[in-house]
């Protein structure tokens, strides 16, 4: 469905009427850049540090800001970069992908974050990646809305002290009458989201967000390799 390897100043581009790109979420980043093979986003530390708008972040959709309606069966990639000099600054940092599930009438219902945080950021003071879910009840009605804690186990092979790319997948499973996520980092079944983002019941991928939280310092992450495949498809 598409394929970002920011390879190109395109694929970090704003979207337009006639080509898929990137829209502002909640707050603008100070910059947002394809930067030597990656995407590149540098955090406004003059913005806001708590609330709504300490969400720092673009949207990708596709052309004039339409979705991507992609099915069960579809799945997220990308990459995303563990800075070593974050467990030393005495920062906190946190950064996240934020997919958008939507209902068979394309109204939102879900949205599955998963995010790391250092170990300044994380309150277990060690860092660890954590995915949002929403918990029904046996009639599909909302509950509650939490993360849920994934830690760095040591099947995932991340060493926060040494940093480095981590392999990240999202693949929206079929279940009961709608769908939620199966999250794998590394290759690893991290995080089985059926039983929770089912509510609405979600059934396809609307866009895809990416999201930092500004916590008043210098920061910078990285991501890469941002692909949406559909079930017999192939990124372009």
């Amino acid at each position: 469905m598409f394929d970002l390897n920011f390879s190109d100043a395109a694929d970090a581009a704003d979207n337009t009427g006639t080509s898929a790109g990137w829209v502002v979420d909640r707050q603008a980043p100070e910059a947002w850049t394809a930067d030597a093979g990656r995407l590149r986003i540098d955090i406004d530390k003059t913005g806001d540090t708590s609330g709504f708008y300490a969400y720092q972040g673009k949207k990708y959709q596709d052309a004039d800001g339409t979705y991507w309606n992609a099915g069960t069966g579809s799945r997220l990639s990308y990459r995303f970069y563990i800075d070593p000099a974050w467990e030393d600054d005495d920062e906190a940092h946190e950064s996240g992908v934020w997919p958008v599930l939507g209902n068979a009438d394309g109204d939102i219902s879900a949205y599955p974050i998963l995010a790391y945080q250092d170990s300044d950021a994380s309150d277990t003071g060690d860092a660890r990646f954590r995915t949002y879910v929403y918990e029904a009840d046996e009639d599909g009605d909302v509950q509650e809305a939490k993360w849920i804690d994934l830690g760095l186990p040591k099947k995932l092979g991340i060493d926060p002290d040494e940093g480095g790319w981590v392999d990240i997948e999202g693949q929206l499973q079929s279940f009961r009458d709608g769908a939620a996520l199966k999250w794998r980092i590394n290759n690893k079944l991290v995080a089985d989201e059926r039983g929770y983002n089912v509510f609405s019941p979600s059934t396809q991928y609307l866009e895809f967000i990416v999201n930092s939280v500004n916590f008043g310092n210098d920061a910078t992450y990285y991501y890469d390799d941002f692909t949406v495949t559909t079930p017999g498809s192939a990124p372009k």
